[in-house]
């Protein structure tokens, strides 16, 4: 094979992963955690612990897959995790995060209609 061959190839499984990696990782990942825990349950053993530490490994890793493919994350505990207790540099959607609504206006702010007291034409629901 000439390197151009194997460049080509390269190129496809660049593509394979980015297309099917997330749902394949998530899935195999949950099939071997789910698959040691049993193997756990029924002949308690050290070396199914290595198993479903790879099974969450792998389910994270596509988790974090989709979300830098999608921008947002799959799951709320995938998201609670490279959000809160992982470095900012492995979130995948540091940057993208959109506002699905306005910041509400305080409490006292509001008058008895709902509308807000304030001149700002967003909470009033004008026009700029």
């Amino acid at each position: 094979m000439t390197p151009i061959d194997y460049a080509l190839w390269f190129v496809f499984g660049l593509i394979l992963v980015w297309v099917f990696g997330g749902i394949a990782l998530r899935l195999g990942g949950l099939l071997f955690f789910f698959g040691a825990g049993l193997s756990i349950a029924r002949d308690p053993r050290g070396g199914a612990l290595i198993v479903v530490g790879f099974g969450a490994l792998c389910w994270l890793l596509g988790q974090w897959l989709y979300a830098l493919r999608h921008h947002e994350f799959k799951s709320p505990l995938a998201r609670y995790l490279f959000c809160r207790w992982g470095p900012a540099w492995a979130d995948p959607t540091r940057n993208w995060a959109v506002a699905t609504e306005p910041e509400r206006p305080a409490r006292g702010d509001l008058t008895r209609d709902g509308g807000a007291t304030t001149s700002d034409p967003d909470l009033e629901g004008g026009t700029q």
